[in-house]
């Protein structure tokens, strides 16, 4: 039998040439499988020339087999110290422990840099995925939905709400806003707001994408939105607790619409968390509707 040239090469940052084989593999994998991976490519090749908290470290594992691509595991990180890990490998090398090995090294990796959790994503409808995730542990936590703009609403506003791009002078606000928005209570108890808001400044990639939300210049919230080519993706979004029920956050996300639009893009997309009612429901009176699910395990 002769014996294949394989390698494992571990990086920080994923540079041009590893993102063009990525998407080659990637298509691959959805044309067979017909599944959605939420692999981040686009947001991770623009982090290898910007320092963003919580990519210190290894953050990129790739197998490859002849020179060959054969399969992938990346480690991301959102926020709130979490790791989250999703990858894939070619139909044709699966069942060969190729995968089992890059997660290893990923697991230790996540270890040794202290999150306080890791979570491994896999489509909802994928068999392969979630036998692996069972087959090293993982346990159930929550699902996400990606949802679509499919059907145009009005996007007229009765409610003066702003939006405004977001300045260095804002980091502290988007950070505390952070903390109340998408951290776990148990963590914002356990440690001072003042310390908590210092970790999760935001760095400059993110903030090109930040929209202060303000009602008669009053701060009332923040949304995101990244532009990539022909498409727009909506999330960081949130309203200060003392505002919300109030129509502030359909208003917004109107305006989220609007400046899209304006740039004659159709295409636009955001994930929400499935237990989120109030946010589906909001979405959904928007014209969004869900496309994909994503089940997220913790190990």
């Amino acid at each position: 039998m002769q014996e294949t040239n394989q390698k494992i090469i571990t990086k920080q940052y994923l540079m041009e040439k590893e993102y063009k084989e990525l998407k080659e593999l990637e298509e691959i994998i959805k044309l067979v499988d017909n599944v959605n991976l939420k692999l981040e490519l686009d947001y991770k090749l623009e982090l290898n020339n910007i320092s963003v908290c919580g990519t210190e470290g290894i953050n990129e594992f790739l197998y490859y087999e002849d020179g060959v691509l054969v399969s992938y595991l990346g480690i991301s990180c959102f926020g709130g110290n979490v790791a989250e890990l999703n990858g894939m490998t070619h139909p044709k090398w699966r069942r060969k422990g190729k995968f089992k090995k890059l997660f290893e090294f990923a697991k230790n990796e996540c270890i040794n840099r202290n999150f306080k959790k890791i979570l491994l994503l896999t489509d909802g409808i994928s068999d392969s995925g979630k036998e692996f995730i069972k087959a090293v542990g993982g346990q159930y936590d929550f699902t996400e939905y990606g949802m679509e703009l499919l059907k145009q609403t009005s996007l007229k506003n009765k409610i003066n709400i702003n939006l405004r791009k977001a300045e260095e002078s804002d980091k502290l606000e988007i950070a505390r806003q952070d903390l109340i928005y998408f951290s776990e209570k148990e963590d914002v108890e356990s440690s001072s707001e003042n310390e908590s808001i210092e970790e999760r400044k935001e760095d400059k990639i993110k903030l090109k994408n930040v929209n202060i939300i303000e009602l008669n210049n009053k701060i009332v919230g923040k949304i995101l939105i990244e532009f990539t080519n022909d498409s727009a993706f909506i999330f960081g979004f949130g309203i200060l607790p003392e505002f919300r029920g109030k129509g502030f956050g359909k208003a917004a996300l109107k305006e989220a619409l609007k400046i899209i639009k304006e740039r004659n893009i159709s295409n636009v997309g955001l994930d929400v968390a499935a237990k989120n009612k109030r946010a589906l429901d909001l979405y959904k009176s928007c014209g969004f509707e869900e496309k994909s699910i994503m089940d997220y395990y913790s190990i």
